[in-house]
């Protein structure tokens, strides 16, 4: 455990101490049962009298940790506690997979290449409170029942010497007195579907996910436009919402997301959204978004939720009042540079735990409504960890609890008041955890899994919570067919974007970007070689035909639930195949991700006839798969 001398702190540094339990233990035993309890903690000749209580227990056949500090020597300050450390974890023959809750999920299969890692919950690299390594038929689980959804760190490494795993949980703490929530751990049957099973079950215990509205439940994705950049290069005007909403038809999306949309455009002035006159006025865009209703769109605008800029007349006289601050009373600074010719725009960070902050988001909440917007995003309050808050004159008790509670409660607010005034008015917010699951109806894509790589592994969350309806994340005017296939299969939503000027020339004029066509773009530019590798109208109609696809079959892609591999097998060279379960049928999605060759595959399934199978582009009869292509099984059961 970590303690903080108060005598030999001041604003300008903190010094900070490790110590562990003395030697002298009083040991309580009984059947499922054992109590460690120390009355002092050591390090080196430093004494301190906390007394510490540690428990395990065995519990519906697992084993739990819990443990309570008390420390009466005012010079001392309780941090941080670690506990349970578990080491020296070693699977047969040294194989297992590492599956952590970072964005939708990372798998790790190689243990010697793993090394150290560690996630934060809540956050976007932290999203659930578990992690598992797990073998061929067998698994080891690893989790924080904690209802409060309160600040914790997980780590887990590998030792190449050791050839074994080590784990711990670490929870902040800050007061004298602390009750640490119940880490569980269970050794398990099966693949890691088992572990999810487990969280979910004790996730269901506590919480109740919202009733999100039909039309977010039968999303194809969107269109994410900036209208207005940071450096204030206008690209789209609100009238021309139009032709986005043209676009964005094209393309098979009925949802286009309005961000830079307000007078400081995109990353610029926060938070203050105020409808542009040089983007022809608030008049101009609420009769835009009118014009898109009658059209069947659904418009949805953009706020920060975490970001204040600091050259701001907001944060000279509302900044006391609003931001998180650190040990030191300095602020969390970050900086967002758009452009190379352009200087970084300065930001702070500002605190879930303020009301001026909670009152600022649900008057963005409210201005939208009144805008007419279906709703409205929150960007980063998925996605930032819970930072360690140290202002005196926020609502929070403890610096832990501004990132935790009090950004629930915000969340909580904003969705509970508008949907009072609009039920079918969305709450959305970039990226997931499920601290905030409770109070989102719609996510952003962003993270881990939102879009392929080595270790993407979506399926994790997925499984977890098949009720989640989140889009892929892909910073493009265009969707690879790679990309829109990878969405499909894992069960996410379609995304394209307009953020740059070489954006708006290829969807209106169809203008291919060329190497010089992001030179200036100095934040997550598309790459033009991707955009270049087929002709626009090719990439816009197959996104468009798999949409009208995953529609037809709504009762698999829409309200089907994710059921990953579970129930059956697929073999085949670069085949991935993923199931949705919608009563008694069962739609298998099979791909082939070989780019310029044909594949064969086997589906192995008990208790299920096949019924029907189809595809987005033709009713191949072949049975192998077309290179980068896909194919739905429609099961029934017997």
């Amino acid at each position: 455990m970590t303690l903080k001398n108060e005598k030999e702190t001041n604003d300008f540094g903190v010094k900070n101490y490790d110590f562990e339990p003395s030697q002298e233990v009083e040991i309580n035993q009984k059947v499922n049962e054992i109590t460690l309890t120390y009355n002092q903690v050591k390090q080196g000749s430093r004494v301190v009298p906390v007394k510490a209580v540690f428990k395990i227990y065995v519990k519906n056949e697992t084993f739990c940790f819990s443990a309570s500090l008390s420390n009466t020597d005012k010079e001392w300050l309780l941090r941080e506690l670690t506990y349970p450390i578990f080491t020296d974890i070693k699977t047969k023959n040294n194989l297992a997979n590492v599956y952590l809750p970072s964005g939708l999920g990372q798998r790790f299969e190689d243990p010697a290449s793993f090394g150290k890692k560690s996630f934060d919950y809540p956050s976007g690299r932290g999203t659930m409170q578990w992690f598992s390594i797990n073998t061929f038929n067998a698994g080891l689980y690893i989790a924080n029942h904690d209802a409060s959804r309160s600040k914790k760190q997980f780590n887990v490494s590998y030792s190449n010497e050791a050839k074994s795993f080590n784990a711990s949980v670490t929870f902040p703490i800050f007061k004298n007195d602390f009750d640490m929530p119940e880490v569980v751990v269970t050794i398990y049957q099966g693949k890691w579907h088992e572990a999810a099973k487990r969280y979910r079950s004790w996730y269901d215990s506590q919480f109740k996910l919202p009733e999100i509205p039909a039309w977010v439940k039968q999303e194809s994705g969107w269109l994410l436009a900036i209208l207005k950049q940071q450096n204030g290069y206008v690209m789209w005007k609100y009238h021309e919402l139009d032709q986005l909403c043209d676009i964005a038809e094209k393309n098979g999306f009925k949802t286009i997301g309005l961000f830079g949309w307000a007078n400081g455009g995109h990353d610029y002035l926060y938070p203050n959204y105020i409808p542009d006159d040089l983007l022809g006025g608030r008049p101009a865009l609420k009769a835009a978004i009118e014009r898109a209703h009658k059209r069947g769109f659904k418009i949805v605008v953009y706020a920060n939720g975490t970001l204040i800029d600091a050259g701001t007349e907001y944060y000279r006289y509302e900044g006391n009042n609003t931001i998180a601050l650190k040990e030191d009373k300095s602020a969390y600074t970050s900086s967002i540079r758009k452009y190379n010719s352009a200087t970084p725009v300065v930001f702070t960070e500002a605190s879930y735990s303020s009301k001026v902050w909670r009152k600022t988001m649900l008057d963005l909440a409210l201005q939208a409504h009144e805008l007419g917007a279906d709703g409205i995003l929150y960007d980063q309050v998925g996605v930032k960890q819970a930072l360690l808050n140290f202002s005196k004159i926020q609502d929070h008790t403890l610096p832990q609890e501004s990132g935790t509670k009090f950004r629930y409660l915000m969340m909580n607010e904003i969705r509970t008041t508008l949907k009072k005034l609009n039920p079918e008015f969305v709450v959305m917010t970039e990226g997931v955890n499920d601290g905030v699951f409770t109070d989102i109806d719609y996510f952003h894509g962003w993270g881990d899994g939102t879009y392929p790589d080595a270790n993407a592994f979506p399926s994790l969350f997925k499984y977890t919570f098949p009720e989640l309806v989140k889009t892929q994340r892909h910073s493009s005017p265009m969707l690879p067919r790679y990309h829109a296939n990878f969405a499909t299969v894992t069960g996410q939503r379609h995304e394209i974007e307009t953020r740059w000027e070489a954006d708006v020339n290829y969807l209106k004029n169809g203008k291919l970007p060329d190497e010089n066509s992001y030179k200036d773009e100095a934040y997550f530019a598309p790459n033009p070689k991707s955009i270049n590798e087929i002709p626009a109208d090719v990439a816009t109609k197959y996104l468009h035909d798999l949409i009208k696809f995953e529609t037809e079959n709504g009762e698999f892609f829409r309200t089907g639930k994710f059921i990953d591999e579970e129930g059956f097998t697929v073999t085949g060279q670069d085949i991935m195949a993923k199931g949705f379960q919608n009563g008694n049928r069962l739609g298998i999605v099979v791909w082939n991700q070989h780019n310029t060759e044909k594949r064969p595959f086997q589906i192995e399934i008990s208790g299920f006839q096949l019924n029907e199978s189809k595809e987005p582009e033709s009713d191949n009869k072949e049975k192998a798969l077309k290179p980068n292509s896909i194919r739905l099984l429609i099961y029934s059961k017997k």
